[in-house]
């Protein structure tokens, strides 16, 4: 915890913010997860002025679990403000200034409180009723943290051996599949669907505390041109066409995430979709080569796309009017959420000692579809940490 507090001094003192603010449900605003550690569905206070002790603000009953199961250890006690609320028949969002006034009022004695964009806008309205200086700073939150400690590693990685394990018991079940009519893929005789494979996903994610935390992808054949669409329910597996799989899901418990993805071919691989294969790996191997903390961003996305060029491949980024080849960024960092810094369009930033980032390149090509390769990477010194291993990226059954 004092490591944490340093650092979101360091930050504040960057940002030019006398204080950090944040208010919600660790459930629906991770901030509130990584500063507190507290699962609640309950909103919270959580503010912490500059070279002073971080605050857990809230009342009756959920102020005692705070207390208990939080790493919060300054707190303050608004169970009187909340039963004004309650014998008048008023809601927070009604007077936000009379709430927060009186406790901001015994806190804080500067004048620039810094929030990220989830507070609720009648909360950011009523702070500057009562004369502070609000200033958006969500990149301050995200910064803190991107820098990931020892156990948030390890938290990650126990969420990328749920992912692995999902995805493991899909290319078996695949793998027994028969051949049918017009290729489709099918299991005791009837047709493996899209919503089947995402339902044995969740099924085997939950049984290891995990859940899928903004669905996961399953496009078939040429419908994974489209390297975001999620898959619909009806729709088929083929055999001899490309299917991706990309799983993200987050621990229930412990809230971190991971993010894996492979292509899988039942059946005979064309010669087209093994090139593509090959050079999606080697770029991915390249970028993977070049990471390492101090590395300026950019360089591991040159690493990847030089590397699809010398295979024949587009990409965006050096031919922006391409509709083929990469047209995705090479990955993004993740944590409490799916996407979260580091950024891979953050070109001129470099890497530090502690971030965790995908790299994920892929091909696609409309009328076919795409091949990508996604693992999740922790930066150190040296080479970086792979963190989710155990499925060969060469994927044919």
């Amino acid at each position: 915890m004092i490591s944490l507090l340093k650092d979101l001094d360091r930050l504040m003192q960057k940002y030019e913010v006398d204080a950090i603010f944040a208010y919600g449900s660790a459930f629906e605003v991770p901030d509130i997860y990584w500063l507190t550690r507290f699962r609640s569905p309950d909103d919270i206070g959580v503010f912490q002025q500059k070279d002073e002790n971080l605050i857990g603000i809230t009342g009756l009953n959920t102020l005692d679990r705070l207390k208990n199961e939080s790493i919060v250890e300054n707190t303050y006690d608004a169970t009187d403000l909340y039963m004004e609320l309650i014998t008048s028949g008023k809601r927070l969002t009604d007077n936000p200034e009379r709430f927060w006034g009186k406790i901001l009022g015994e806190i804080f004695d500067g004048k620039t409180i810094g929030i990220s964009n989830a507070l609720p806008a009648y909360l950011v309205i009523g702070l500057q009723k009562l004369g502070y200086d609000v200033k958006a700073v969500s990149d301050l939150f995200l910064e803190g943290r991107a820098t990931k400690s020892k156990r948030e590693l390890e938290l990650i990685k126990k969420a990328g051996d749920a992912t692995m394990g999902a995805i493991s018991q899909v290319i078996e079940f695949v793998k027994e599949t028969d051949v049918g009519p017009n290729k489709t893929l099918m299991h005791n005789g009837t047709p493996v669907t899209v919503g089947a494979i995402k339902l044995s996903l969740d099924h085997f994610l939950i049984d290891q505390g995990a859940e899928s935390a903004e669905d996961c992808i399953v496009a078939v054949g040429e419908k994974g041109f489209d390297w975001h669409y999620l898959g619909n329910p009806e729709d088929k597996l083929k055999a001899e066409v490309p299917i991706i799989i990309d799983v993200f899901p987050r621990l229930k418990r412990e809230r971190y995430i991971a993010d894996v993805t492979r292509t899988i071919v039942k059946s005979t691989v064309s010669k087209k979709l093994r090139d593509m294969f090959e050079a999606v790996y080697e770029a991915h191997m390249a970028s993977v080569d070049a990471l390492t903390a101090g590395v300026q961003i950019d360089e591991i996305n040159m690493a990847c796309y030089n590397t699809l060029r010398k295979h024949g491949y587009k990409s965006r980024r050096l031919d922006p009017e391409t509709k083929d080849g990469m047209t995705h960024g090479l990955g993004h960092g993740i944590g409490l959420e799916v996407h979260e810094q580091p950024s891979t369009y953050d070109r001129d930033g470099h890497f530090e000692v502690g971030h965790v980032i995908t790299i994920e390149p892929g091909v696609y090509f409309e009328g076919f579809g795409g091949v990508r390769i996604e693992d999740d990477y922790a930066v150190t010194t040296g080479k970086a940490t792979h963190l989710t291993k155990g499925i060969d990226p060469f994927v044919f059954l």
